[in-house]
């Protein structure tokens, strides 16, 4: 059934029966790198252990390409592949209190509210876990890629390459230890007229991730203070003293080959901008690092007096899942997927430097299958035809792939489900929905959330051309990008304000926004068209509103 058709030549079909939502979350609608595709789409199983561990009512998660666009369809237990009308309540009701899948499922779901196993899994990467993979992806960081030959290089890229697939799943398996407890929290909220910003505002201080290079760039922001004036280069900021140049050497190692503006490898690090790699680390130096929760005191007395020790403890998991957002991501998915990139990119210089490649940039274009007999015999396609699926790819994201596709399919009503598996299901649907996508431009204003109490006025920098507005960022400017990611969080303190597309009050743009105290709009529907770069904005938080001064 053609479901969407978009731009010139380029058709957006269904890849099965049901409905199938896109994954535009933290790469936009640019279609995936043929490297990475069948990587990216053997994750898919992550999201089903997720489901299973905290008793979700789904059987699995399809994953399907449509013109290199990674679609998803979450298939409920008993669905089956074809979608059916849903039976009357009540056959529903006994149903999912007879059928053993979900009662395995309703059993699951109150071992994991009863044992609160989201702070299992939140103790296991930052104990555990996380010093494994940080360790692993400062090895592979300080491997000299030009000392490698041909065969050596290949290998490692293969070893990088089953690096970032495990870590890529992993992020999803354990992604529930954050987004349970806190959807938990503001679908509560929401019983209460609680407003989702409302709520959200009240886990600020809780994502360290979000100001670790601000804490690690502790000391060049001493040193500048006391040299009273700003470097011109990094060589010059590590000319500042010791400390200075053990700081901006660990972030750079730490932080400068993670991917910034998409989970694609496509995309740069912040290594391949070093005019933005300065404003960063000077912008970072200068951030806060002691963020403090707000007072919950005036939105806690919105709550019923019953149920305010209730309120008080789901905001205290709340703010530990938390902790794990956008660290675990940013160092699992973002830095492992930049040193894949770039040994990536000393494969592709090798390939331009024979004729093999039009540009090194087109190694994304091929295959790791491909990319071994290119290299070492020179067998494979030809420079026009991975040029011409780079062309294909801009072709594809310029016709903006649909949100959606396929034939909507209604949830079952909550309220048909044993109480444990209803509060997993409320949880995980109010922070997907909270999460926010992108829709159509619409006319008249641009509104969307607003994070923050303040307003203000700055130079927009229009990033619907990523690389280009990076390039162009000043401090203080205003970013207007499709939806920002973790790697974003180096450039953060840059910005004078940032609005965004895509989102809710529990996107990335909006933690991030929070936890520098930013002011945003999120979910700014067209912004990205309809604000001319360079123009000069403001942005207005408590009225969620974006205006064009001139």
């Amino acid at each position: 059934m053609l479901t969407g058709v978009t731009g010139t030549d380029v058709i957006f079909e269904a890849p099965g029966p049901g409905a199938w939502e896109l994954d535009a979350t933290h790469r936009g609608r640019r279609p995936l790198s043929p490297f990475l595709r069948p990587t990216l789409e053997s994750t898919a199983p992550g999201f089903t252990v997720l489901v299973e561990r905290y008793g979700l009512p789904l059987d699995r998660v399809e994953a399907k390409l449509v013109q290199g666009c990674l679609y998803f369809r979450p298939i409920g237990i008993g669905e089956g592949d074809t979608p059916k009308a849903p039976p009357p309540a009540w056959i529903m009701k006994v149903a999912t209190r007879l059928h053993p899948a979900l009662r395995r499922r309703n059993r699951a779901a109150a071992q994991a509210w009863e044992q609160k196993r989201w702070r299992q899994e939140v103790d296991d990467w930052f104990d555990r876990d996380r010093a494994t993979v940080v360790a692993t992806n400062v090895e592979f960081g300080r491997v000299d890629l030009s000392a490698l030959d041909d065969d050596a290089l290949i290998e490692h890229v293969g070893a990088l390459l089953a690096h970032f697939g495990t870590q890529a799943r992993r992020n999803l398996e354990t992604h529930g230890g954050d987004l349970i407890p806190t959807g938990d929290f503001i679908a509560h909220c929401r019983r209460w007229g609680i407003a989702d910003a409302e709520a959200t505002a009240l886990l600020r201080g809780s994502s360290p991730a979000t100001v670790e290079t601000a804490e690690m760039l502790a000391p060049v922001a001493k040193a500048i203070a006391d040299a009273g004036g700003a470097p011109d280069s990094i060589e010059a900021v590590r000319a500042l003293g010791p400390d200075a140049e053990a700081a901006v050497d660990t972030w750079r190692e730490q932080h400068g080959f993670r991917l910034v503006t998409s989970d694609d490898i496509d995309k740069p690090t912040l290594a391949e901008r070093p005019n933005l790699q300065l404003a960063a680390l000077l912008a970072a130096a200068n951030a806060p690092t002691d963020v403090a929760p707000p007072d919950a005191g005036p939105i806690r007395a919105k709550v019923p007096a019953a149920e305010r020790s209730m309120f008080d403890a789901l905001l205290v998991e709340a703010r530990y899942g938390m902790r794990q957002r956008d660290d675990n991501a940013g160092v699992r998915w973002n830095w492992s997927g930049g040193l894949l990139r770039r040994a990536l990119l000393e494969l592709g210089d090798r390939l331009a430097a024979r004729g093999a490649l039009d540009s090194a940039d087109h190694v994304v274009e091929c295959t790791l299958d491909e990319l071994g007999p290119l290299l070492l015999t020179g067998a494979g396609p030809s420079t026009d035809e991975v040029s011409a699926r780079a062309a294909h790819r801009d072709l594809v994201e310029a016709a903006r792939a649909p949100d959606t596709l396929g034939d909507p399919e209604d949830p079952p009503p909550l309220d048909v489900f044993p109480a444990p598996l209803a509060r997993a299901t409320a949880a995980f649907l109010t922070v997907m929905e909270a999460e926010g996508l992108a829709s159509a431009p619409t006319e008249g204003e641009l509104t969307g959330t607003g994070i923050g109490d303040r307003s203000y006025r700055g130079v927009a920098r229009v990033a619907s051309s990523v690389d280009d507005a990076l390039d162009r960022l000043e401090p203080g400017d205003v970013l207007v990008a499709p939806f920002t990611g973790p790697a974003y969080n180096s450039i953060i303190p840059i910005l004078g304000a940032l609005v965004v597309d895509a989102g809710g009050a529990m996107c990335h743009a909006a933690i991030v926004a929070r936890e520098f105290s930013l002011p945003a709009v999120v979910g700014a529907t067209g912004a990205t068209k309809r604000i001319p770069d360079g123009a000069t904005v403001e942005v207005d938080p408590v009225a969620g509103r974006v205006h064009v001064i001139d």
